[in-house]
């Protein structure tokens, strides 16, 4: 059996939608990102790996995704 690892897509009540947060587990960020795929249409939100911020992540209705990854510092927890 695969290990599951705890992520988290935050939402800001961001005028498309309210602010959520919806918790989930996926074997790598990789598959986190399809689960953001259908969640995060033309929405801005912030993929969590447990308490990592990753990146954030905005897909539009045209299918493009912007993925802005977050410091190196808050991913180590050493200022770069």
């Amino acid at each position: 059996m695969e290990n599951l690892i705890s992520y988290k897509l935050k939402f800001e009540d961001d005028g498309v939608g309210v602010a959520k947060t919806l918790e989930f587990r996926a074997p790598d960020a990789a598959e986190a990102l399809i689960i953001a795929r259908s969640e995060a249409a033309d929405r801005n939100v912030e993929l969590w790996q447990s308490d990592r911020r990753l990146c954030q992540l905005r897909r539009t209705r045209q299918e493009v995704w912007t993925i802005t990854p977050c410091s190196v510092s808050s991913i180590t927890g050493v200022p770069a």
